[in-house]
């Protein structure tokens, strides 16, 4: 039950978005209609469904049996709000981490690859992410949070929030609200991150502190001439669903054979 409502909400979220980010006042851009390479976005997100279930009846039972008890009964003591901001902040943490590793070793970025190729940003972009990428985005910040004692009634909400706030940063959303960057990572903030010059920026999912502790932040505008896509390759990277699924494994084997010559 709990995973179809995940499904649902998600569904929900990206029709609501791909709705608004295409009215007039609120668009960054025009998009381009009919949506280019839909198909090949509908492929990701069934990966995502498949991976999410994975993630909930495979993996989840098993790292629930991960907790430190002292810890786990001093959060226990915690009020509810307390704990889900808590669990957010440290989701919000490890995927900071996930996401400047998947930039910064080769091997990951193969992979990561995939989720930059997007030539057009909107919503429904969020779901060109390689399976591999999903379960290292998901997977360790459960884990961490069920190592420290939060149970799956916060946990699952947690991720779901997460999931559903990088729905927002992928948008097309044009609506000036760079107030709440003080704090939180807005689509104007994201939007940089899929531009090739400052893509080694803007990291951050839902706060935007990692990137300024770090230095990684950049918080000028998206114009209008500026393209999305992989770095050097905006127009050589597959769009097609196949071929983008099987470019990771073949970046990879074309490095191992240029190491090994």
């Amino acid at each position: 039950m709990q995973f179809w409502l995940l499904v649902a909400t998600l569904s929900i979220v990206y029709v609501v978005v791909a709705r608004l980010e295409r009215m007039p006042t609120l668009r960054f851009r025009v998009l381009s209609s009919p949506r280019p390479y839909l198909r090949t976005d509908l492929g990701w997100y069934a990966i995502a469904v498949g991976a999410t279930a994975m993630s909930m009846f495979v993996l989840r039972p098993q790292l629930e049996k991960l907790t430190i008890r002292p810890i786990a009964d001093t959060l226990d003591r915690l009020p509810l709000l307390a704990r889900l901001a808590a669990a957010l902040v440290v989701f919000d943490f490890v995927s900071f981490v996930v996401h400047r590793c998947l930039h910064r070793y080769d091997v990951l970025w193969s992979v990561h690859k995939v989720h930059h190729s997007s030539l057009q940003l909107d919503g429904f972009a969020t779901t060109r992410t390689h399976m591999i990428e999903n379960m290292l985005r998901f997977v360790p910040g459960q884990a961490l949070l069920f190592l420290i004692g939060m149970p799956t009634s916060i946990v699952a909400p947690a991720v779901a929030i997460a999931a559903v706030y990088g729905v927002s940063n992928h948008s097309n959303l044009g609506i000036d609200v760079r107030w709440l960057e003080a704090v939180m990572v807005t689509p104007r903030l994201h939007r940089r991150h899929h531009v090739p010059s400052t893509t080694q920026a803007n990291y951050g999912v839902m706060l935007t502190c990692w990137d300024r502790l770090a230095g990684t932040l950049v918080r000028r505008d998206t114009t209008d001439n500026e393209r999305f896509g992989v770095p050097d390759e905006i127009d050589t990277y597959p769009q097609q669903f196949l071929g983008a699924f099987r470019r990771p494994l073949l970046d990879n084997l074309r490095s191992r054979r240029a190491r090994l010559l």
